[in-house]
């Protein structure tokens, strides 16, 4: 029975875990944790590590796309 419990702890764990990585604290499991007053509302999308490496990517684009206009001009 005791493992059963560890078993059952341990996949809401890992369920907890992605939930959070890939919504965030203030969107995972639809804003609960934000109802329950543990974190704040979502600022946007670069709240996940997914949008904040999209973003980190589009600026580094960008930032490349002005030097090679420079270059040209």
């Amino acid at each position: 029975m005791r493992n059963v419990f560890f078993f059952l702890f341990l996949v809401v764990a890992i369920w907890t875990g992605i939930e959070v990585m890939n919504h965030g604290m203030g969107g995972a499991f639809g804003g609960f944790f934000v109802d329950v007053g543990l974190a704040q509302p979502d600022e946007g999308p670069e709240d996940t590590p997914m949008g904040r490496a999209a973003s980190g990517f589009e600026a580094a684009y960008e930032r490349s796309e002005r030097r090679v206009e420079n270059q040209l001009e």
